[in-house]
């Protein structure tokens, strides 16, 4: 007989193909498992590196930001002379703030030099003394031309200081200090503001050595790499990478304090079950086929509950291909917003500690200078106190009343209100709140009191006017407007500033996010989320239309002119208060 009329020739190529088949599935299942284990590794590490940047970050980078800032503040009020680069010294206390810091001094700049002025050094013979020209280091000269160029800190590569005897590693960092606050612009522009540099010798060893209590929490070993010493590859447990900034290149290694548990041990089990498996039904495929012809009637009947059986299984699958993309997007929303709390937080940190240091530096300076200080100079470090906790409080106010309106804790309590003084004495306040950085051309035409919660409103006008005149060129007028329609005030803030990127739009009322082209601008990205609550509070609704570099209009649609409308928001305010806080 053929092989092809032959039903057990039928079974047997049958069931060699159910034993590929399961050897294929069971090669799939060991693929699968190694790219579970490879993925968690992948996300372990993410993890840590987002415990170790919070502490690396601020010890590399921004701690010397904050030195460039109170040099500016000190060095500048006494153009640079001894006694201010005494005061300068005496407040920052570098010699116990930056361990391995050798030396620490002030550089002149010019087109054709840069002469040390002045110097405090540890070292008995300092190679950078008073006279010093920094181009004359061929390293020094590669570094300063870089930051003189761009307008903003750096630092050189490992040189050796000192003679022979005792020579110590070190990198100089670069802080250029210019004649007047601007933004940086090009080359030519820079170098004409540039003033001079404080520049500073930094033992990399001895000032990480200093830091390690800050690492001891951390699940990973941080190690610093020698100049010459090469990386070592990259395992699951171990991680080379480097961090430039002020304070020089830094090559580290990070070091897994606990190994991840093996990978392979899932991997065999899944393969030594496939094979088991793919075996047993070879047999059981070889074995019905020998009983097919005793069992007809037993067989049509496991061959329907197969068919349910596969049915069921990719009713599964589809189920769990739909909840994986689900877990998926789930899992990159998650990762998104921890990386914005996270860009948050460095960003709070920094906006708090910039004016904490301009308080305690002209506090210190205060206190210790208060009978030798003309009577301007003192008004003007209590004017920079007095700021410096403006902009602290406006922070934290914000911060707190961003928790309450995600809380559902934001009160609404409308009363009657001058709407037309209320926005003219509005406007008087932040163009002194602006310094007049832009005109505000203001218009109204309602008389009628409306019914509004004053103080949310003004958080609302406040914040969408301070923003126009923020991203707005200077002496660049703002348009505001107030007017009405029926029940409704209509108010309308016009700007010419840099505008909306258009991916941006679309993420604009989101927690904590900022458009890429304001990056050097200071704000929290809460400021527009606050907006939206408020409006949504009283019953309204908010529009914006942007166009990059063209400028941006916001539309704010209140119903302050329908007292019924406005209680029947206030009453499902406090409902949903009560719903949310059921203690209080």
């Amino acid at each position: 007989m053929p092989p092809s009329t032959n039903p057990q020739a039928k079974g047997r190529w049958t069931a060699l193909a159910v034993l590929l088949l399961a050897l294929a599935a069971t090669a799939f299942g060991v693929w699968r498992e190694h790219e579970l284990a490879r993925r968690g590794a992948v996300i372990r590490w993410q993890d840590n590196i987002a415990q170790l940047q919070p502490i690396l970050t601020p010890l590399i980078s921004q701690h010397f930001e904050n030195l460039r800032d109170q040099a500016k503040s000190t060095l500048r009020r006494d153009n640079y002379s001894e006694t201010s680069w005494n005061d300068f010294l005496t407040a920052t206390e570098w010699q116990s703030r930056f361990p391995g810091m050798v030396e620490i001094g002030w550089a002149e700049f010019s087109e054709s030099n840069c002469v040390v002025k002045f110097l405090a050094s540890q070292q008995t013979s300092p190679p950078h003394a008073p006279g010093f020209d920094l181009n004359s280091d061929a390293v020094i000269r590669e570094t300063l031309q870089k930051s003189a160029d761009g307008g903003y800190g750096i630092g050189s590569r490992e040189i050796s200081l000192g003679d022979s005897s005792n020579a110590v590693r070190v990198i100089i960092g670069l802080l250029p200090l210019p004649k007047h606050d601007a933004r940086p612009g090009t080359a030519a522009e820079n170098r004409a503001n540039l003033a001079g540099f404080v520049f500073f010798a930094l033992d990399q060893k001895k000032y990480f050595a200093a830091a390690q209590p800050l690492f001891k929490n951390l699940p990973l070993d941080l190690r610093l790499l020698d100049t010459d010493e090469a990386a070592p590859p990259r395992t699951t447990t171990v991680r080379p990478f480097s961090n430039s900034g002020i304070s020089g290149e830094w090559r580290l290694v990070a070091t897994m304090k606990t190994a991840p548990a093996s990978a392979d041990a899932p991997q065999w089990i899944v393969a030594g079950g496939g094979i088991a498996l793919s075996l047993l039904l070879y047999f059981l495929f070889t074995t019905q086929t020998r009983l097919r012809r005793e069992a007809e009637m037993t067989n049509e009947k496991l061959l329907q509950r197969d068919a349910e059986i596969l049915a069921l299984n990719r009713d599964l699958e589809q189920k769990v291909t739909q909840r994986t993309a689900e877990l998926n997007v789930a899992l990159a929303e998650e990762k998104e917003l921890n990386r914005l709390k996270g860009n948050f937080i460095s960003m709070v940190t920094h906006e708090i500690r910039t004016p904490l240091a301009l308080i305690l530096g002209s506090s210190e300076i205060l206190s210790r200078y208060l009978d030798r200080l003309a009577p301007e100079k003192r008004a003007e470090h209590l004017h920079t106190i007095d700021s410096s906790v403006h902009r602290m409080s406006g922070l934290l106010e914000d911060v707190l009343l961003f928790s309450k309106a995600e809380a559902g804790r934001m009160e609404f309590n409308p009363a009657v209100l001058d709407l037309k003084t209320f926005c003219m004495t509005l406007t008087d306040e932040l163009l002194s709140a602006t310094n007049r950085r832009c005109p505000i051309e203001f218009s109204c035409d309602i008389s009628e009191p409306a019914r509004a919660d004053e103080k949310l409103l003004r958080h609302v006008l406040s914040n969408l006017i301070s923003n126009a005149a923020k991203y707005s060129p200077p002496n660049s007028p703002v348009k505001f407007s107030v007017s009405r329609d029926r029940g409704d005030a209509i108010f309308i803030v016009q700007d010419r500033g840099m505008g909306i990127p258009e991916d941006d739009r679309k993420r604009l009322f989101t927690p904590f996010y900022r458009g890429k082209n304001v990056a050097t601008i200071q704000g929290t990205g809460l400021g527009l989320v606050i907006v939206k609550h408020c409006v949504e509070r009283h019953g309204g609704r908010i529009e914006v239309d942007s166009a990059e570099k063209l400028g941006t209009t916001v539309s704010v649609r209140l119903p302050l002119f329908s007292p019924a409308h406005t209680e029947f928001v206030r009453r499902i305010s406090e409902n949903l208060k009560h719903e949310k806080n059921p203690g209080h």
